[in-house]
């Protein structure tokens, strides 16, 4: 089966129908009005099973969905927790210039020459822009800011993020200037 990624968690019974509030997890909460088919993962549980989806619509920054057997509100009372996930290859396709987290984990980082510099290990939330958790070759780890002036070039295809970097952002450690090195 494809990798399953959350797109939203069941919150609440809406009616007695059986119909679903769902919190979207999702940078674009409009995909649950097309949605026709997902899975659904209760708490606890490590399996997904695949569900059809007869009605969906977004009110007020929610999600409400009907899923096809789940017709009354203990039915539906079952499933509060479960997370609502979708195949990958199922995912909104991003706007030019945005970037899914997961999917710049494990590019390569290079610079203008295209010599590695290190792979993208994790992807920070920082308070104004996502940071790059970048591992080096000898062990070392250094944060870069994920903004226009470092970051040149992004290649999905590839896998390749092309960086310009500024003197001093990779310090040798123990020079006391390693505030962006982490050592394993």
């Amino acid at each position: 089966m494809d990798e399953l990624v959350l797109i939203g968690v069941i919150k609440k019974v809406r009616s007695n129908k059986g119909d679903l509030k769902v919190e979207s997890m999702s940078d674009f909460p409009e995909r649950f009005s097309e949605l026709k088919e997902a899975f659904v993962r209760k708490p606890g549980s490590t399996g997904a099973v695949r569900v059809e989806i007869e009605k969906s619509e977004f009110v007020n920054n929610y999600a409400v969905i009907r899923l096809k057997g789940v017709d009354s509100y203990d039915s539906a009372e079952a499933l509060l927790g479960a997370e609502v996930l979708v195949r990958e290859t199922d995912r909104v396709v991003p706007p030019d210039g945005t970037y899914f987290v997961d999917s710049l984990v494990d590019m390569r980082v290079v610079d203008a020459d295209g010599s590695e510099i290190g792979i993208v290990r994790d992807v920070l939330s920082g308070p104004k822009q996502s940071i790059l958790r970048i591992g080096m070759k000898d062990g070392r780890e250094f944060d870069l800011p994920f903004v226009n002036a470092f970051i040149k070039n992004v290649d999905r295809d590839t896998g390749e993020i092309t960086v310009e970097l500024i003197e001093g952002i990779i310090e040798e450690t123990g020079s006391g200037k390693g505030r962006h090195l982490r050592e394993n």
